[in-house]
């Protein structure tokens, strides 16, 4: 057992140095090669040479993780990033190149792995298969053994996903609710002021940034934990953002189809039923109900004779797509499944069985870049996770635009896009404690975006009825609100008071009311004045938000005019933000 194997501490007497570690290396070398030879300078090599091919240098100039510098000088952290080294050695630069070994012992260019995430770097629990996910999840398993708070760094990094998956779910809704799929033409407008606002409120400002070197690094072992937690979660990111921009949508049906399919959404069809659809496309029965499925399948369009093969096909077909739909959406089709969703998966396999679409699967070191979605049907076990993924999402879009809202799933995507971009920089971030600073301040925001305009005013009445309650007696029917379009930010307040968890609405709305009534009550000429409120929004016990609404009342009109609603950032956390790379979300004047 090596003195720098990853499970073990470090001990004052214990020599740390450079030589210790290629000595040990060396040692080992020749103790598991009888008869075979090999100096200190061969491996010196491995991490450290003149064309930047070893370790350390590839760390740095691959990962930007500079693990020199984070080990500092002191014994402890240069005996860690001994140990990892020695642990990363193993996996990349011990053993011969896979297509010349002769057994499972090859080297795995780990870095240039980690530098390209992709979900073919991971065990998916989508499927069994995975390019590199045995020597990724060797590689995490053995660093989160040595993390002392592992455990609870998952957390934190899962709930910041959680976080976000919410609002991804959110902007669904946009498309496939009843009031959107009634007036699409409101949901649009929704959506593309959503979409303005996280493309050049949120993602402009977080852009050109070197995250990196803004955040300090915390110790080695929990540095490059962060690292690896990180990427697990960018896999899926970067995988898909890609396939948004890869995967074209079909084009919308005429509106009779769309009246004609909705009908579908009332049933569902037990599985004996595609045998009742089966034999009616080979003409061996008249069955109604098989008729209705096929005339929902076929766009309501006679079948080619030549089209009835992949027809069959993808009744052959339903359950094994049908199980990655129950995997990734957590769905039961065991007692039946609804016919729209029937449908949508047979339409899906018929287009992708005759026009043989592809996606791309970039992953490090794959040079046939392009992977067929049939061939995930065709061979299940070995289906990648990216192509599961690309099903996904193509029977998600299908249904959208099956539904009418073909322009509500564009937008939906450009959303998507975005979200997963300003996720991708947020995780860019090596301080655990800072990622989650920027993720507080950016998920606010990006949140209470997603609310509606519609609700939002809803609130904003609710809040003028509120204020009008604690007004005096012959104040109650004169005040009237108003809000001027340069004080329309205003609404940004009452989406404040929609997920604040400590009942300041009321409060605020007493405030304003005690402020009315005092003004009112004094007998001076003044007419009008600019007043404000300051308060504070919690969003859970401990995390809150400070907060300043500044009105005008015009005694001569009866009128409040709202003028500003702005966050107040207390000097700490504003040092930070502008120290974090986020100077563009602090307000100055």
């Amino acid at each position: 057992m090596g003195k720098f194997d990853i499970g073990n501490t470090y001990h004052e007497d214990c020599p740390v140095s450079w030589h210790s570690l290629y000595m040990e290396l060396v040692n080992e070398f020749e103790f598991s090669h009888p008869g075979e030879f090999i100096d200190e300078d061969t491996i010196r090599d491995k991490f450290t040479n003149s064309d930047g091919s070893g370790l350390v240098d590839k760390l740095k100039s691959v990962l930007n993780f500079d693990i020199r510098t984070i080990a500092g000088t002191d014994n402890a952290e240069r005996f860690n990033m001994f140990k990892v080294l020695k642990l990363l050695f193993y996996i990349e630069k011990c053993g011969d190149p896979k297509t010349k070994a002769t057994c499972d012992n090859y080297r795995v260019q780990i870095t240039d792995i980690l530098a390209k995430p992709r979900l073919s770097n991971m065990i998916s629990k989508y499927t069994p298969f995975s390019v590199y996910g045995e020597h990724f999840g060797k590689l995490y398993t053995s660093i989160k053994s040595v993390v002392a708070d592992a455990d609870q760094r998952e957390l934190r990094l899962e709930k910041i996903n959680s976080y976000w998956e919410y609002i991804t779910d959110k902007i669904f809704d946009y498309v496939m609710n009843d009031s959107a799929l009634e007036h699409p033409e409101n949901a649009l407008k929704e959506l593309e002021r959503i979409h303005c606002f996280l493309k050049t409120k949120v993602l402009e400002r977080l852009k050109n940034h070197d995250v990196i070197h803004l955040s300090k690094p915390e110790k080695v072992l929990p540095s490059f934990f962060n690292l690896l937690a990180c990427h697990k979660l960018l896999c899926n990111e970067n995988d898909r953002i890609r396939l948004n921009y890869e995967i074209c949508l079909n084009p919308p049906p005429d509106s009779d189809y769309i009246k004609f399919f909705k009908k579908s959404e009332k049933y569902k069809a037990e599985w004996d039923y595609l045998s009742l659809v089966k034999a009616r496309l080979k003409n061996k029965n008249n069955d109604p109900a098989a008729e209705f499925a096929i005339a929902l399948i076929s766009y309501g369009n006679d079948i080619d004779h030549a089209d009835i093969k992949h027809y069959l096909y993808a009744v052959d077909k339903v359950k094994t797509v049908a199980a990655w739909i129950e995997k990734y959406k957590g769905s039961d089709f065991s007692d039946g499944i609804p016919l729209d969703m029937l449908v949508i998966i047979i339409q899906e396999l018929i287009d992708n069985k005759k026009n043989g679409d592809k996606i791309s699967n970039d992953y490090y070191g794959y040079n046939n870049k392009y992977r067929s979605l049939m061939a995930a049907v065709k061979k299940p076990s070995m289906a990648d996770a990216v192509v599961l993924q690309a099903w996904i999402k193509k029977l998600e879009n299908r249904t959208a635009v099956n539904f009418g809202a073909f322009d509500l799933i564009q937008k939906k995507r450009e959303i998507e896009t975005t979200i997963y971009e300003i996720k991708s920089i947020i995780y860019s971030y090596r301080n655990l404690d800072d990622l989650e600073f920027v993720n507080s301040v950016i998920y606010h925001l990006a949140s209470r975006s997603i609310m509606s305009r519609s609700l939002a005013m809803n609130i904003g009445d609710r809040f003028a009825e509120k204020v009008i309650y604690y007004l005096n007696e012959k104040l109650k029917n004169k005040i009237k609100f108003y809000m001027w379009p340069e004080g329309i930010n205003v609404l940004d307040m009452f989406r404040e008071f929609f997920i604040d968890r400590s009942g300041i609405e009321q409060c605020v709305a007493a405030e304003v009311a005690r402020q009315i009534n005092e003004f009112y009550e004094k007998d001076d000429c003044t007419t009008g004045r600019s007043m404000r409120v300051d308060f504070e929004v919690y969003f859970s016990e401990k995390y809150c938000k400070d907060f300043m609404l500044i009105y005008f009342l015009n005694k001569s009109t009866d009128t409040l005019t709202y003028q500003q609603f702005y966050e107040v950032c207390s000097d700490t956390d504003a040092e930070r933000m502008q120290a974090l790379g986020l100077e563009k979300f602090v307000k100055t004047k």
